[in-house]
């Protein structure tokens, strides 16, 4: 079944082009110009979408919000609103990448076809591994990739969120470097990448403090990260 990607953008000559260069890959394109579209098109089920932040009718941080509410397909932001308060919000309330306009196209492929990627992988993982990770007060389930506090309402984590966390709760005590944690991500490794670090720090952000007032990820410095929690699995 070839995979669909659901591009917001108000820019027509940026459509077709996002839309040519996904094509080149066997990915097929749908396309919302205002936000209010990218609601009617999400009836489609796209596996991933582009966001541009600035659309005519809505703010783009706002709309992925919104969308992370009640979903949890892959987002990749591409905008030309690219400093670096931007990127770390939009990473902050659920995008799993950031690329600026302009990019190279080859790199926004890349990216999105890794975003892809990792779905499939989350999913064959949760056929093949279904199983409740315990830590403190929290449940992952793999099976649901839910993230629970004490039987409460489930914390939203993402893709990318699952994916590291996964990583965290099957190596406990064990330091983890940005370029693995970016490997499990499937992303190139750059030293001046701070994707990883932005996403470790939501990820904190969500579990709080343990009993003893420390974070569950500990920063290593020149290393990377390390999950200081006791971790036991269920089926």
């Amino acid at each position: 079944m070839r995979q669909i990607a659901l591009i917001v953008e108000d820019d027509p000559a940026t459509r077709r082009v996002l839309g040519s260069t996904l094509a080149t890959a066997g990915i097929d394109s749908i396309y919302a110009e205002t936000g209010a579209a990218m609601w009617r098109r999400l009836d489609d089920k796209p596996d991933v979408i582009i966001l541009d932040l600035s659309l005519p009718d809505a703010d783009g941080l706002e709309l992925l919000r919104q969308l992370r509410l009640q979903s949890e397909v892959p987002v990749l932001i591409h905008s030309i609103r690219s400093d670096e308060i931007e990127r770390i919000i939009g990473i902050e309330i659920g995008a799993d990448d950031f690329l600026p306009k302009p990019c190279n196209m080859r790199e926004l492929l890349a990216r999105t076809r890794g975003l892809l990627r990792r779905t499939q992988r989350n999913k064959a993982s949760i056929r093949n591994d279904m199983r409740r990770m315990h830590f403190g007060d929290w449940i992952l389930d793999t099976a649901s990739r839910e993230l629970t506090l004490a039987g409460g309402e489930p914390a939203p984590l993402g893709v990318s969120g699952f994916a590291l966390l996964t990583a965290f709760l099957e190596h406990p005590f064990e330091p983890l470097s940005r370029e693995l944690l970016s490997r499990v991500l499937r992303r190139e490794y750059a030293p001046y990448d701070r994707i990883i670090d932005v996403h470790v720090s939501q990820i904190r952000r969500i579990l709080g403090k343990q009993t003893d007032g420390s974070n569950f990820i500990k920063t290593l410095r020149s290393q990377g990260y390390v999950f200081i929690a006791p971790v036991e699995s269920s089926n």
